[in-house]
């Protein structure tokens, strides 16, 4: 499926960095409804870009509690998101849900393409994803999962090969590069590439009200 080791001593850095930060995030994640901190700038980031995996119970909490809102504002155009999932916990074993999940949601986003459809799809399997980590399914529900949510909509007969091959190995490794590149040092992480920005609740206050341009009350 993917590689049988790790990905190297670059990313094993930046894994390592990720599991040391997780408590930190969730403190975040915890606090970022809240309205505190400082009153952020009332410019909307051009787009953002979200880091998670779907082993990390932190990405889980994130996404159980604000998923929905950042899907409503991307569905309406109000804010451009790119989930970029990423293998830490894993740590590119081919064997771990870290791994596995990534290549499932990265094969049906390939195969949905653009579009509001596509959207709440890809955030229906989201939320599928993290309810199995406790208990990870094998690759056959995993396809099954990902080519029943494609139906109508994508290419289900392609996604099969796509999960149990190496067909998500290109863009789970540029996740990690890219969120190297960045700097960023946890996951969940909202990033604004546009301006070098990683959102945090001391600094932009209400994650909504950052997203949007609006002031937090």
């Amino acid at each position: 499926m993917h590689i049988n080791t790790f990905r190297g001593g670059a990313a094993l850095a930046v894994a390592a960095a990720a599991a040391l930060m997780l408590t930190g995030c969730a403190e975040s994640i915890r606090n970022a409804d809240s309205g505190s901190g400082s009153t952020p700038a009332n410019t909307a980031p051009e787009q953002v870009q979200i880091f998670e995996d779907f082993a990390c119970p932190h990405c889980a909490a994130f996404h159980e509690r604000y998923g929905g809102m950042v899907h409503g504002l991307a569905s309406g155009g109000q804010v451009d998101v790119d989930y970029r999932i990423v293998d830490f916990l894993g740590r590119g074993d081919p064997e771990s849900w870290s791994t596995r999940a990534a290549t499932a949601y990265y094969c049906l986003e390939d195969s949905l393409g653009d579009g509001e459809a596509a959207q709440g799809t890809l955030h229906g399997i989201q939320s599928w994803l993290f309810e199995q980590a406790a208990t990870p399914p094998g690759d056959e529900a995993l396809v099954a999962q990902a080519s029943a949510r494609a139906e109508g909509t994508g290419e289900p007969e392609e996604i099969g090969q796509c999960i149990t091959g190496n067909g998500a190995d290109e863009r789970i490794e540029a996740a990690l590069s890219d969120f190297s590149d960045f700097g960023l040092r946890g996951v969940p992480s909202v990033y604004s590439p546009a301006e070098s920005t990683l959102y945090s609740v001391e600094e932009h206050g209400d994650l909504k009200s950052w997203l949007t341009g609006s002031k937090t009350r």
